[in-house]
């Protein structure tokens, strides 16, 4: 008899603590999309959250700048508009003037590594023939939009 009882007890546990479960459970569940949003700003590379489709905001934009960056996106002619404040908040902010300092760093460890010949004979030809040493000034212009609106040659 005091097994019985202790079986009893046992269950009544057992299904107290599984409605509770349940109850958090629901609960939790109904506030995914503001744990969705916390994810998304520490995973910002993933294509989704999750199963249920949720997508990460600006991915298009990264993913078209990676495929521009690498050359994988060839003959494109202007920048998707969709992607204009990313483009406009990359090239504003710190991420550009990083990334032209990395490459004016290289450019500079590469010249440092050259042998030259020593017998004043080496030249070194920086030509820049209609090309501008920033961009930046004119995409930045209303009327270029970051790259989104066609180039217009007759203004």
């Amino acid at each position: 008899s005091t097994s019985s009882f202790f079986s009893s007890i046992k269950m009544r546990c057992f299904t107290i603590l599984f409605l509770f479960s349940a109850i958090v459970a629901v609960a939790l569940a109904s506030n995914v999309e503001e744990v969705i949003s916390q994810v998304v700003e520490i995973h910002r590379l993933r294509p989704q959250t999750g199963s249920a489709g949720y997508t990460v905001p600006q991915l298009d934009c990264l993913s078209w700048r990676l495929a521009v960056e690498t050359n994988n996106l060839q003959n494109w002619k202007l920048v998707p508009k969709e992607c204009t404040n990313y483009v406009g908040h990359y090239m504003l902010g710190k991420q550009y003037r990083r990334d032209c300092e990395y490459v004016a760093k290289q450019a500079i460890e590469y010249a440092k590594a050259l042998k030259l010949g020593g017998d004043g004979k080496d030249v070194w030809v920086f030509d820049i023939d209609e090309t501008t040493l920033s961009n930046l000034p004119y995409y930045a212009r209303s009327d270029v939009a970051f790259g989104a609106i066609a180039y217009n040659n007759k203004v």
